[in-house]
């Protein structure tokens, strides 16, 4: 995933210190590529609020940063297990002042990773599945097992995600996705060292890859093959039979955060349906904002890539906490990268 610089106000491993001491400044942690083209502008003309973007490329770094207490930022985007994460280490401050939540799809009025809202605000939502292109990957794939097929050598891309990744081979082979069971985590490593020596790389961003069809194959995100199929309509994308991730990234508030207020100012500006809905309509994501979909550009609704259909939903579970279980799946996945083929 390519890395934004902040706009200013970033050094290395730590924002500068005088950035936390600017009088209206907003320090947001974010994916790459994961906002509007104008959202940020917009905001900081309608509220005069300077943002300074920073990017991570995983959660776990997410964590690893608001763990260790790195102190500035003042908004992160957090994925619904990341935020139970987050909770239970008293990581996250409560929010205080959201607007609009009533809007809300009411697939997230009540969801289980903070039924109240008071740790987080549901911001872009999708999938997680297999990525084709239908040039090279015949017949069309409905399988996870085809990630794993030696006519694809060098050409299968896996998520650099443990989550994603190890999830993927659990359920290839018929079990929970989010077990924390020895055996069945050993099995997963083994079926994740036997693909590797297939796998052309590990990456949170295949879009460029999968459009210069250099990937025939890939675990990946709904949106992102979303715009890999805008620049090369070949790339396709379906849920396979065994089962998906459905997931929400949530705007979460550090419990350290130095400008709370404009975290604040910025959740209810997202939260504004023309705003929703011209994030989505950049990124490709569905937002979780009800009278947003009236705006979405129409290719979106209905469509695997974006607002999935329901019963395509109904294929997918939520990825849970691990609890002390997030140390095994932290093995494999050490024991599947480190790994020399």
């Amino acid at each position: 995933m390519s890395r934004r610089s902040f706009l200013g106000c970033l050094a290395t491993g730590a924002l500068l210190s005088s950035c936390s001491l600017a009088p209206k400044t907003l320090n947001f942690y974010n994916w790459a590529n994961y906002i509007g083209e104008t959202t940020i502008p917009d905001f900081q003309k309608a509220t005069g609020i300077r943002v300074n973007q920073d990017t991570f490329s995983s959660q776990d770094v997410l964590f690893a940063k608001l763990k260790i207490g790195l102190e500035g930022y003042d908004l992160v985007v957090a994925t619904d297990y990341m935020v139970r994460r987050l909770i239970k280490h008293q990581l996250l401050a409560p929010m205080q002042g959201v607007s609009g939540l009533e809007g809300l799809l009411p697939r997230f009025q009540h969801k289980p990773w903070d039924p109240e809202h008071r740790f987080s605000v549901p911001y872009l939502w999708g999938t997680t599945g297999v990525a084709f292109n239908t040039t090279h990957a015949r017949p069309v794939p409905d399988s996870l097992s085809v990630l794993w097929e030696p006519r694809y050598k060098n050409r299968i891309g896996m998520l650099n995600e443990k989550r994603d990744t190890i999830g993927a081979a659990l359920l290839k082979l018929g079990l929970d996705g989010n077990s924390v069971r020895p055996e069945d985590l050993e099995r997963a490593q083994r079926a994740l060292l036997e693909q590797k020596p297939l796998v052309r790389k590990y990456s949170t961003d295949m879009i460029d890859d999968l459009v210069r069809q250099e990937l025939h194959v890939a675990l990946g995100y709904s949106g992102d093959v979303g715009q890999a199929h805008e620049s090369l309509p070949e790339v396709g994308y379906v849920i396979p039979r065994e089962g998906g991730y459905i997931w929400a990234d949530n705007l979460c508030i550090p419990h350290d955060a130095p400008h709370y207020e404009a975290a604040i100012a910025f959740v209810n500006f997202v939260l504004k349906p023309e705003v929703a809905a011209a994030i989505t309509n950049t990124v490709g994501y569905p937002n979780a904002v009800t009278r947003a979909r009236e705006l979405v550009d129409p290719r979106l609704l209905d469509n695997p890539l974006g607002y999935a259909p329901e019963q395509m939903l109904e294929q997918t579970i939520f990825q849970e906490d691990l609890g002390q279980g997030e140390r095994l799946w932290d093995r494999v996945w050490e024991k599947v990268k480190l790994h020399s083929v």
